[in-house]
């Protein structure tokens, strides 16, 4: 258990990589009505949030986390090079990879390792971003943490950021945003199970009511968040 006290850190709000900074869709959500109380959010969070872990998401951190162990950076730029495809709005690429960016520069300053500083080279040579979810595979497998806790980790950021983002964007207190996402949290065992029957050739989520709300989100007149 000598991971876990780095695995709360890195999911600790304090761990400054710009979270706080995204809504990650939700503020067009919320703009257009879509998302307007705890139950819509709720909603957003086991139909898009969910899908989006349990197809694409933790079935692409468990090849990364797989290919570290392997020592196979050849398949983690590939890796890297498919989740950047597969994020079709400007803004949501470039959170990923500000993420990444920034989580990788912390592991430098905080927790120096071979493997940080191997994907810190081929960001130097342009051969991955890195997009955060390869970051945050390194960091996870350095620390020797187990899969299923990595999984669960990155479950629970993809859950509690548009809580937080809910509280600047609708009508609902810190206790309201606690109840959904103790509900969301609830969910996190049977989606990761799912999960681990992806295969790379079918790991994918189609999620158009998140890549229009990214499109627009965009080009509005006033934002509150980055995406």
């Amino acid at each position: 258990m000598t991971w876990l006290a780095s695995v709360l850190q890195s999911s600790d709000p304090l761990f400054p990589i710009g979270s706080y900074a995204h809504s990650y869709g939700l503020e067009e959500l919320a703009a257009d009505g879509s998302v307007a109380d705890a139950e819509s959010l709720l909603a957003h969070l086991l139909d898009h949030v969910a899908l989006n872990l349990q197809e694409f998401e933790l079935p692409y951190l468990r090849f990364a986390y797989t290919a570290i162990l392997e020592s196979d950076f050849e398949t983690l730029c590939e890796l890297d090079e498919e989740i950047g495809a597969a994020k079709l709005g400007k803004e949501i690429r470039t959170a990923s990879v500000a993420q990444g960016q920034q989580r990788l520069r912390l592991l430098a300053a905080i927790r120096p390792s071979a493997n940080a500083a191997r994907l810190a080279a081929l960001q130097g040579e342009k051969r991955v971003a890195p997009q955060h979810l390869i970051a945050f595979a390194v960091e996870y497998a350095d620390l020797q943490a187990p899969l299923e806790a990595a999984l669960a980790a990155w479950s629970y950021q993809a859950f509690a950021a548009p809580c937080a983002a809910s509280l600047k964007l609708i009508r609902m207190g810190q206790e309201g945003a606690q109840r959904v996402l103790t509900k969301a949290l609830q969910k996190i065992q049977p989606i990761i199970d799912a999960s681990l029957d992806v295969p790379r050739a079918f790991a994918g989520a189609f999620l158009p009511a998140l890549d229009i709300a990214s499109f627009r989100h965009e080009r509005a007149h006033a934002r509150l968040f980055i995406s």
